[in-house]
């Protein structure tokens, strides 16, 4: 058989408490199409196991032997109880000026030194000169125990962002009124994340363990 041929292939990591997504999609002139997939069942994967981390690096190493996977295109979405997110009002006369006004606001939300952490935002415009930004930020250090991880399978991510933040993704793709009231549930084995929009902005979000009494 002749063997499809795709302008574009994309390889996403999805990488939670209790398992890791591997996912790999080829781009046709019309459409883009799931290639291969693979689930891998595996506790926290942290530099304090090397057992879980031999697993993955085994299990991740066959998929992409066996869908030749190597792709410039890597996006990788980290456990989301590893950052910490916060959601505020900004203020600012024009979009370029807001960029060089956030690394101030983010020192003082995160209470940490910017060049402590890496961050990822969601930025709304809600009325004329005011924005409401979501971020997202992880610790160099853990965020980087990752990085060498994938380093070890040769793959260099093109895109590191967290999961709520995909689904966000989806959520304004597919949202038919901008009035409505939307609440996105993701609700793995041990945690639930809820993001609530409110005319297409995140009002709040929260990861929680489903072993707390109180989830």
């Amino acid at each position: 058989f002749m063997k499809k041929y795709y302008l574009e292939n994309s390889l996403g990591i999805d990488i939670r408490e209790e398992s890791v997504c591997l996912t790999l999609l080829g781009k046709s002139l019309f459409k883009v199409e799931l290639i291969a997939s693979k689930y891998i069942p595996i506790t926290f994967i942290d530099k304090e196991n090397q057992i879980n981390e031999d697993h993955f690096i085994e299990q991740a190493n066959r998929f992409l032997m066996e869908n030749d996977a190597w792709t410039e295109n890597i996006v990788v979405s980290l456990p989301r109880s590893r950052l910490t997110l916060q959601s505020f009002e900004l203020p600012a006369p024009d979009r370029n000026s807001l960029d060089s006004m956030l690394k101030y606001e983010l020192e003082r939300h995160f209470s940490s030194d910017i060049d402590s952490f890496y961050y990822s935002n969601h930025i709304t415009e809600k009325t004329t000169n005011q924005y409401h930004i979501v971020c997202a930020a992880i610790k160099k250090d853990i965020a980087n125990y990752y990085l060498k991880l994938l380093e070890k399978l040769n793959l260099k991510p093109t895109i590191l962002d967290i999961s709520s933040f995909a689904n966000l993704n989806l959520a304004w793709a597919n949202e038919k009124s901008d009035e409505s009231l939307s609440v996105i549930v993701d609700l793995s084995l041990n945690y639930i994340d809820i993001c609530i929009l409110n005319s297409r902005t995140l009002e709040f979000s929260r990861n929680i363990p489903i072993k707390n009494p109180n989830y």
